[in-house]
Formats: C-alpha cells, sequence, structure tokens
C-alpha cells in the first residue's frame, strides 16, 4: 500500500477544545487539509443555499403582500359599493313611505273634525268636510306639518288664501284660510318650518286654519293620519270629496 507523502501527512490543522467548565482538560483534534477544505465547501453551499433560500422567501412575501393589499381594495371598493347601493335603495323607499312622526299646523282647538257629510255653517247644506279646523288667535304661525315642498301658494273658491306641501309617499297637505303666506312655490321646507299666519279668508265663520291631507289625491282624517304616521304603515283611512 503506498503511502502518502510526509509533506501531505503534515499539512493538518490542529483544533484545541476548551471545554466551558473551568478547570476541565482541554482536548486536541488533528483535522487534515482536506477534510478542511470539504468542510469549508459545505458551509459556502449551505450559507449560499440559505441566502438563495431568503431572496425567494424575501420576493414570496413581497408578492403575497402585494396579493394581499389588492384583495383588500378589492374588498373595501366593493364595501363601499354596497353601502352606496344600499343608501340609494333606503332613500327611494323613504320617498315612496308617507312622513313619519307629523304634527298638527296649529297648536289650537279642534272646531270642526273631518266628516263624510256636515252642515255648512255659512252655505247651509250638507256636504262632506274633508279637514279639520283647528281655531287659533289671529297672526298665529302655521308650521309645516312634515318635511316636504311648496307646490301651491294662492286663493282658492272657498279655502281663501292656501298653502299646499307636498310631502314623500305622495301625501299633500293643505292649509286654508290663510291671512299671509310666508313661502313660495318651489320651496323645500322642514318640519316646524312656519309656511303661513292664520286667517279667516274665504268661507270662513272667524279665524282658523283648515287642515287637509291628500293621499292619492283623496282627502283623509288627517287626526287619524298623524296618529298612523307614528307607526311602522300607514293604513287606508276613510275618505271624503274636497270642500
Amino acid at each position: 500500500m503506498k503511502q502518502a507523502p510526509r509533506s501531505e501527512r503534515r499539512r493538518a490543522w490542529t483544533l484545541i477544545l476548551v471545554p466551558p467548565r473551568p478547570g476541565a482538560p482541554t482536548r486536541q483534534l488533528s483535522v487534515r487539509a482536506r477534510t478542511v477544505g470539504v468542510l469549508g465547501s459545505f458551509v459556502f453551499v449551505t450559507i449560499a443555499t440559505a441566502a438563495t433560500w431568503t431572496r425567494e422567501t424575501t420576493f414570496i412575501a413581497a408578492a403575497s403582500a402585494d396579493k394581499l393589499a389588492e384583495s383588500q381594495r378589492l374588498v373595501v371598493g366593493l364595501l363601499d359599493s354596497v353601502d352606496a347601493l344600499g343608501a340609494l335603495v333606503a332613500k327611494e323607499r323613504a320617498a315612496r313611505l308617507p312622513p313619519r312622526n307629523m304634527v298638527l299646523p296649529v297648536s289650537g282647538r279642534i272646531s270642526s273634525r273631518f266628516a263624510t257629510t256636515r252642515l255648512h255653517p255659512i252655505l247651509d247644506i250638507f256636504r262632506a268636510h274633508g279637514g279639520v279646523d283647528l281655531a287659533a288667535p289671529y297672526g298665529t304661525r302655521i308650521i309645516a306639518p312634515a318635511a316636504g315642498r311648496v307646490r301651491y301658494v294662492g286663493w282658492r273658491v272657498g279655502y281663501g288664501l292656501t298653502v299646499e306641501l307636498e310631502h314623500s309617499g305622495g301625501v299633500v297637505t293643505r292649509l286654508a284660510h290663510c291671512a299671509k303666506a310666508l313661502v313660495k312655490v318651489g320651496e323645500s321646507v322642514e318640519l316646524g318650518t312656519a309656511v303661513a299666519k292664520v286667517g279667516a279668508t274665504g268661507l270662513a265663520t272667524g279665524p282658523h286654519v283648515h287642515f287637509e291631507i291628500l293621499r292619492r289625491g283623496q282627502s283623509v282624517d288627517p287626526i287619524q293620519f298623524l296618529a298612523s304616521s307614528r307607526g311602522a304603515v300607514t293604513p287606508d283611512l276613510p275618505t271624503a270629496r274636497n270642500d
């Protein structure tokens, strides 16, 4: 068996192992240069592989983060669209429903109630009374019973100076026998906005406001309608012909 040259046998590394415990004997380990080279190559390959894996992992993580951010933007956009659509549907639904929590236009005594027939105090004939008469001092402010838009201001036969307000759900309120109008056609009003003043114009025996509610063009009992406006649904109410 051929022996390695003496010079090659001498090319070795001596490793001294020092134990962490004080006083323990040290140990020596001889490692040939060839073994050190193999170990060095292995360490280099391991480090290079780890670096490559780290770069690939970083790239994959960055790509995943970009996809996640894009998905989040898509979800947020869809949620905004759903919210906008929901608000639009709610607005359209509210426009089809009658006003809620309506109030009387003045705080006064009911001098004449809604009736399908009654004896007119001036004409002395029986005819329908399509609203309620609310007696109040001359010049008392008449307020909007609900939010809406002014659709008519002017004189009507029998009603005198009249203000009509258009509300949601095809509901119209009529305020008659006014002394003065405080709004113009086309104006938007909120609940409680002063729209006129109490008077005695038209066929009237004294200062009061004739308060009428028309639904789908027919007069309904204002007192019942106001009471039902505090519920979820406004029921069908008795109707009367206009004065």
